[in-house]
């Protein structure tokens, strides 16, 4: 009796590995609402200290920066733009108005960081560590599209993907508004909403962000739920004022 010998099978192809993400993108989400004019000098000379901060921490990172209010709800003035080409803001682009559509900012930016992910991995793309923060002085207001239990399926569906969300608010509880909407209460922070409380508000997130782009580019691992590990010198400066 003759034994048939198998054909071997071919093996399959191999799928090329994507790099371990080296290269952070920063989603900033700031709220241009109304009731932000009170701070507006004092906004655009906090983030632009913090964009120096970062563009001078090197090339490894680029930023989407999105306002944000009920006339526009997504005006994107950079889109995956690599840091050291954002432009500082001014007050003839921050100009305050309208109310605070809070979810669907959040959850339009979100979906949108979303897309960017799944077209990097098609692509075979090195993928970016993400740290989505959100500014604002108001609670929500004025969504029509998403709700809070959209973003924060979002958010909480995200978090376990190793992104990271950060919020930053004022006038508000902003541990109770940001663990509603799916962040961290390690990485949620009042702010006071004057010039010594948003100077420190942008500081907080500067030497946190710095931190976390040496990791990201060092290969150091880090919990997505413990963003500020410089402190929260705003957070406390509220506690001391309240």
């Amino acid at each position: 009796m003759t034994t048939k010998t198998p054909t071997p099978k071919t093996p399959k192809a191999k799928k090329p590995e994507v790099p371990t993400a080296t290269k952070t993108h920063i989603y900033f989400v700031l709220d241009r609402s109304g009731s932000m004019a009170s701070i507006a000098n004092d906004v655009i000379g906090g983030f632009n200290t913090y964009l120096a901060q970062q563009q001078a921490d090197g090339d490894d990172a680029v930023m989407t920066l999105v306002q944000f209010d009920s006339d526009d709800v997504h005006e994107v003035l950079a889109d995956a733009a690599p840091i050291k080409t954002i432009q500082p803001l001014s007050s003839a682009v921050f100009v305050p108005r309208g109310g605070t559509p809070l979810y669907d900012a959040m959850g339009r930016v979100i979906t949108e960081a979303i897309a960017r992910e799944t077209q990097l991995k098609g692509a075979e793309e090195p993928a970016e560590s993400i740290v989505f923060v959100t500014f604002t002085d108001g609670e929500e207001n004025q969504s029509q599209e998403f709700n809070r239990k959209s973003v924060f399926n979002l958010v909480k569906g995200k978090t376990k993907d190793g992104w990271t969300f950060v919020f930053m608010g004022a006038n508000q509880d902003a541990y109770d508004s940001g663990t509603s909407m799916g962040v961290s209460m390690a990485n949620s922070s009042n702010y006071i909403a004057d010039s010594e409380g948003t100077s420190l508000a942008f500081q907080d997130l500067a030497m946190s962000m710095s931190r976390r782009r040496e990791k990201v580019r060092t290969g150091v691992a880090f919990s997505a739920e413990e963003f500020f590990e410089a402190g929260k010198t705003a957070d406390k400066d509220a506690s001391s004022r309240a």
